[in-house]
């Protein structure tokens, strides 16, 4: 059977690595964290608003978790992250990611640790 490739997904991987790799993993991840937050958040929640790492994920997503989800998988997929049951935020999202900077911090820690572990 074939794989199925996302080619938003391709894209987005060809120009995050073309604006933030000169600039470091750091960046590179924020910047992906942005785009993915913002795909799903609600519409009305980000106009006129710059996202930043303080940003309030809650109010963001206006509180609704199947939002945050789809960006949570995207950017899991994205990166590449495998995850234990036990590190899932299930009905937690909010209170284990509240602010945008959380994520970053654990995109990070992620990649950082599948980097020394491979």
């Amino acid at each position: 059977m074939a794989n199925i490739i996302d080619m938003d997904q391709v894209r987005t991987k060809k120009r995050m690595l073309q604006f933030a790799r000169p600039k470091g993993i750091e960046y590179e991840i924020y910047l992906t964290v942005v785009k993915y937050v913002d795909k799903h958040a609600r519409p009305d929640s980000t106009k006129e608003t710059i996202m930043t790492t303080s940003s309030d994920l809650a109010k963001v997503y206006n509180g609704d978790r199947k939002l945050f989800k789809a960006s949570y998988y995207e950017l899991l997929s994205y990166w590449k992250i495998a995850l234990l049951d036990e590190e899932f935020p299930t009905d937690k999202e909010f209170e284990q990611f509240p602010k945008l900077g959380d994520l970053c911090s654990f995109i990070d820690r992620k990649v950082q640790q599948d980097k020394y572990t491979s």
